[in-house]
């Protein structure tokens, strides 16, 4: 049993799944893969997310210490973003996972552009 921020785990796997628990979660990290994005980059990578639900993803990403927000003092502010070492490593399993839906969807007869 582990014990996290109030809650309670029988299953360590079950964290990652409770800090990345939606798509738009998954696909900021996956973006923030590369290097820093600032707010408007994110949004030009994903235009179907909302600007309020990108900032509270954001926001959520960042109180789990998954992405690090810098805030540089320049006139407007840059705020960009970018992966905590904790977001790095869950990245390895989110590469695992592209691995096995790659391997799954051959099997199953997909077509692979």
């Amino acid at each position: 049993m582990i014990e996290l921020n109030g809650k309670e785990y029988e299953c360590p796997s079950k964290i990652p799944m409770d800090l990345v628990d939606d798509k738009w979660k998954f696909l900021i990290l996956w973006n923030l893969a590369t290097k820093p994005l600032r707010v408007s980059e994110l949004t030009q990578k994903m235009p179907d997310i909302s600007q309020r639900t990108l900032s509270r993803k954001l926001k959520a990403l960042e109180e789990v210490s998954l992405v690090h927000r810098v805030v540089f003092p320049e006139v407007p502010p840059k705020v960009e973003y970018s992966l905590t070492i904790h977001g790095e490593r869950l990245l390895e399993v989110f590469e695992i996972m592209s691995k096995w839906g790659e391997k799954y969807a051959k099997e199953m007869g997909a077509k692979i552009y």
